[in-house]
């Protein structure tokens, strides 16, 4: 039987971060965790937390990495990005505000539409189904559930009305 650890080469970058357990001494990691992968107009494209960009690749052997723009939440974590339709859905993680989502229809020049976000979340997922209804799940705990919520099609807001 044949392992495989991150196939995809590409170049991620390093975290410097105080180890706790190792009385602040600084830990030197490699950070993109959390990566979303999605093909879109022929090209493929990989988004990861903490990273200020996206690798992009017409091959999945060859991989560039491009500068998103700043505006987008590139510090926050387990960024899920989606296809629905000809735009690009963007949205990341962070559980002390209300989380923005972005969309564009070109991924490298954009420009990126703000909707504005009603609620904080952690470890989004955008999902559409086979009906064309639109929901978004999200949650990453042992103390919490996971969440989900209906979105309107065309605003992307909750159709809830507490949301």
């Amino acid at each position: 039987m044949k392992y495989f650890c991150n196939p995809v080469n590409v170049n991620y970058r390093y975290q410097f971060n105080a180890d706790p357990r190792q009385h602040g001494r600084l830990q030197i990691c490699r950070e993109a965790a959390d990566p979303s992968m999605i093909l879109f107009k022929n090209r493929y494209y990989i988004f990861a937390s903490m990273t200020l960009g996206v690798w992009v690749s017409d091959d999945l052997v060859n991989w560039e990495n491009r500068r998103l723009p700043e505006s987008l939440p590139l510090y926050d974590y387990a960024p899920d990005v989606r296809v629905l339709g000809e735009w690009v859905y963007f949205c990341a993680s962070n559980r002390d505000h209300n989380c923005d989502r972005w969309r564009t229809k070109d991924i490298l020049n954009g420009p990126y539409e703000k909707i504005e976000g009603s609620f904080p979340f952690w470890d989004p997922n955008l999902f559409q189904d086979e009906d064309g209804r639109v929901y978004f799940y999200w949650g990453c705990s042992n103390q919490t559930p996971i969440y989900g919520v209906e979105l309107d099609p065309d605003t992307m807001r909750s159709l809830l009305k507490r949301l």
